[in-house]
């Protein structure tokens, strides 16, 4: 599974220094140019970055560097106030979490990430760790923040995928074997994380994997059944996902080939509380995959491609069972003998397999 490591600023959150200079121009003892010049250009915070300064310390480094007469309170509001959040790179990652995992890696400094983290807690709910250059000791480009990524995250260099906009970071992380990607835009973003094979869930499709995510946490013992033909394209799909997530979760899976009604007495043994069965289906809509119940199969013409003997089997253990039941359709574009799987089903099948993978990973 990739790995993928987004910067914060310029990339989650734009910031502009003029901002706070302009707040205090009239209590700066030096040209506004020359306070900008130091703090963009010469890396004035860079201590701080590093966490080798405290707040306190930093605001003496500020107040003599720039020969102001500043309050504490007031240095902390102007230093901190200069964010604006980027929705729609936010809304992106807010897409991948639920299929890859997600790392924020930032040279940052205590006091932006303590206003940033007040003001936005969701954004950074987001991420599965937080890299901070100010609790590591140290900033990108040198090498023991990327270790502590490689560390945390269990992978490989060449399997982490860092997203940054400067170029000198993105060059030095290249000599490291990460893969990198250089942050301009939004639209470029994702097509540049499509080129590099990251599979991007749409709006509807990450909503149904919010929903069965939901689902399988709130269900002490959840069953995942694969349905499907490895000779018939599409039609693997099902079984193709529970093979490439056995003995990787914490959830039970079962393969049940092409027969569901050949698995009702393991599935029975299971006592699952919640059973969620993934088999390819024709559907309406534009997604590659969705979430029925068994009530929609009785109400809808789903197609699905063991439609008979699956309802049969559904309606049998809702009988005998008292387990919620949720049927994971995806599209099924090619199922003649012999075919190959479509592309989409292929971007499909990566996606649910890596939403399990990522979502209920099997504990040591």
């Amino acid at each position: 599974m990739r790995h993928l490591a987004f910067d914060l600023g310029r990339v989650l959150f734009d910031f502009d220094y003029s901002i706070a200079l302009d707040k205090i121009k009239d209590k700066l003892g030096v040209p506004v140019e020359k306070a900008a010049q130091e703090l963009v250009k010469n890396d004035f915070p860079l201590d701080f970055e590093k966490g080798l300064l405290s707040a306190q310390e930093f605001y003496i480094k500020f107040k003599q560097a720039f020969k102001t007469h500043l309050t504490y309170e007031e240095f902390v509001d102007a230093w901190s106030d200069i964010f604006t959040p980027k929705k729609e790179v936010i809304g992106l990652i807010e897409r991948l979490q639920y299929v890859y995992p997600v790392y924020l890696i930032s040279n940052i400094n205590e006091l932006h990430f303590e206003h940033l983290h007040e003001r936005h807690p969701e954004i950074f709910r987001l991420f599965d760790t937080l890299l901070l250059s100010y609790k590591i000791k140290s900033v990108k480009p040198e090498t023991k923040i990327y270790a502590e990524l490689k560390k945390i995250s269990g992978a490989q260099y060449t399997d982490i995928l860092y997203i940054d906009d400067r170029e000198d970071l993105i060059r030095e992380a290249k000599k490291l074997h990460l893969q990198c990607i250089r942050f301009d835009e939004l639209n470029q973003l994702k097509k540049d994380l499509t080129h590099a094979g990251i599979h991007l869930p749409t709006e509807s499709e990450t909503d149904t994997l919010r929903a069965l995510k939901d689902s399988l946490k709130a269900s002490p013992k959840s069953l995942i059944v694969g349905l499907g033909n490895v000779l018939r394209g599409d039609d693997a799909v099902g079984i193709n996902i529970i093979r490439g997530i056995d003995g990787k979760v914490r959830l039970k899976t079962l393969d049940a080939g092409v027969s569901l009604e050949n698995y009702l007495s393991p599935i029975k043994k299971s006592n699952a509380d919640t059973i969620c069965i993934i088999d390819a289906a024709e559907f309406n809509g534009p997604d590659a995959f969705k979430l029925f119940t068994p009530h929609d199969i009785k109400n809808l013409s789903l197609g699905f491609t063991h439609d008979a003997s699956l309802s049969l089997a559904i309606e049998y253990l809702q009988k005998e069972m008292a387990s919620d039941i949720l049927l994971c359709a995806v599209r099924n574009n090619k199922r003649a003998l012999g075919q190959e799987m479509s592309a989409e089903t292929k971007r499909a099948q990566n996606i649910i397999g890596n939403f399990f993978l990522k979502n209920f990973p099997k504990t040591a």
